[in-house]
């Protein structure tokens, strides 16, 4: 199935608040990466918040903010 070039254009464009790359390296173990300082500031990450990976058609990542668990956990 042959793909267009303005298909592929408008696959690989996307308009995105803060783009930024990383790369992956490894512990022998697990594919590690860095999360770049401008991505986990507008996502408001900190120490102890968890991401959560979700792999269907995309790849999504959901950032659980330790302090929401807590809340949850005292509720």
């Amino acid at each position: 199935m042959a793909i267009t070039e303005e298909k592929l254009k408008e696959m690989i464009e996307h308009k995105a608040k803060v783009e930024r790359i990383s790369t992956i390296s490894s512990d022998g173990v697990n594919l590690l990466t860095r999360i770049p300082k401008e991505i986990a500031e507008e996502a408001k990450m900190q120490k102890k918040d968890k991401l959560r990976w979700l792999l269907d058609k995309e790849i999504k990542l959901e950032v659980i903010k330790e302090n929401d668990k807590e809340k949850e956990e005292n509720s």
